[in-house]
């Protein structure tokens, strides 16, 4: 089993610009229903079986591959179609910053880790700078899918922000 170190790779950082109030953002992120609605990878649906949204609160995800594409993926990379992922809410200060920290446990072949990923919300007007940072893996390859991953769900996030405001998401 390979051993996971603490990553020495920069962390992955994306920033988004958002018209509109900042508890939309904020809804996205800290709902069941909202979560459930964007962060799944493509071609995958989330369930959220666990969500105790207060600092020190468990969370857990189910990802099911459901896509071929994704059942593809998911069989090369010797992985179940489910996957769980589990977490607590390290930092909640509403409107502001979320920091949510996953049990990396569901990785074969890897040491479970700790992976971390922080959203800040920047209110400037009319809109909202949100950052999202998140730990680089163990695993150059990892950080890689990861950064991919993250940001197909960002795509996600801003479509799902776009319907919640009655609007036609753009692509």
């Amino acid at each position: 089993m390979a051993h996971a170190d603490k990553p020495q790779a920069a962390p992955i950082r994306f920033e988004r610009v958002y018209d509109g109030p900042v508890d939309d953002l904020w809804a996205l992120w800290t709902t069941k229903e909202g979560v459930e609605a964007w962060f799944a990878p493509g071609g995958c649906r989330m369930e959220v079986p666990l969500f105790d949204m207060r600092e020190g609160g468990e969370f857990e995800h189910v990802m099911t591959a459901v896509d071929p594409g994704a059942l593809a993926y998911m069989e090369s990379a010797g992985r179940s179609p489910v996957t769980r992922a589990r977490g607590r809410f390290v930092e909640v200060r509403p409107h502001e910053r979320l920091r949510m920290r996953f049990t990396m446990d569901f990785l074969p072949g890897v040491e479970p880790y700790l992976y971390d990923i922080v959203v800040e919300f920047h209110p400037q007007g009319g809109q909202v700078r949100m950052v999202v940072t998140a730990d680089a893996h163990p695993d150059a390859e990892l950080t890689r899918l990861a950064r991919q991953t993250l940001e197909g769900q960002l795509r996600e996030f801003e479509s799902s922000l776009a319907s919640q405001r009655g609007q036609v998401p753009q692509r």
